[in-house]
């Protein structure tokens, strides 16, 4: 978890909302670090669904946890420089805005923080789907945070780098795995995107 929260309450959500959860879940994971064995392993089970969900299921029965993980260190730490950063700060480049101060000011206003120990910053795209997830259930609150909520801190935290991010991902000769979970984040944010512009 990167969210601070004291206990996580299982709330009685609908099933559209848990399985959006699940995805921020999924990208969590897999852009805070390499998938292992069990993760690859348990993509490649999963039913088929849309075309890059299947391409990415099909690259999780293909891929090697060592690969991976040597593919995840060169992407995303790097000696030095990244090839790609997955943080808010490299894409959002507008005079006087500052997303990781900006994304902890709104984490306070709802309550949550960076646990102590973790070191991913909180404009990491790990962290704010994540964030994502915790919203959507609730955070050990006992309930969902408000959908304007959620449509807030998308809008505001998300939607205004995570595209150019996925881009500079698929772009990167150094991608290959990461391509595949690039083009899935993609789409499940352009669904994200549209769904919130509904009320």
């Amino acid at each position: 978890m990167q969210e601070t929260h004291e206990s996580e309450v299982n709330v009685p959500v609908e099933s559209e909302d848990q399985a959006r959860a699940d995805f921020y879940a999924l990208l969590a994971r897999l852009y805070a670090s390499a998938p292992d064995a069990a993760l690859l392993s348990s993509i490649a089970a999963c039913d088929e669904l849309a075309d890059t969900w299947r391409k990415l299921i099909a690259a999780s029965s293909a891929m090697d946890p060592a690969a991976a993980a040597d593919e995840y260190q060169t992407l995303f730490v790097g000696v030095g420089k990244s090839e790609v950063s997955v943080h808010a700060s490299a894409y959002v480049k507008s005079p006087g805005r500052t997303p990781l101060i900006e994304i902890r000011a709104s984490l306070a206003k709802l309550g949550l923080a960076r646990q102590s120990g973790v070191n991913v910053y909180e404009d990491h795209l790990a962290t704010v789907c994540e964030t994502m997830r915790a919203l959507i259930l609730g955070a050990g609150r006992g309930e969902p945070f408000a959908f304007a909520e959620q449509r807030e801190f998308f809008e505001a935290h998300v939607k205004p780098w995570v595209f150019d991010c996925c881009t500079a991902i698929q772009n990167s000769p150094v991608a290959n795995y990461y391509r595949r979970v690039a083009e899935f984040t993609q789409l499940f944010m352009v669904i994200e995107r549209d769904s919130f512009t509904i009320d």
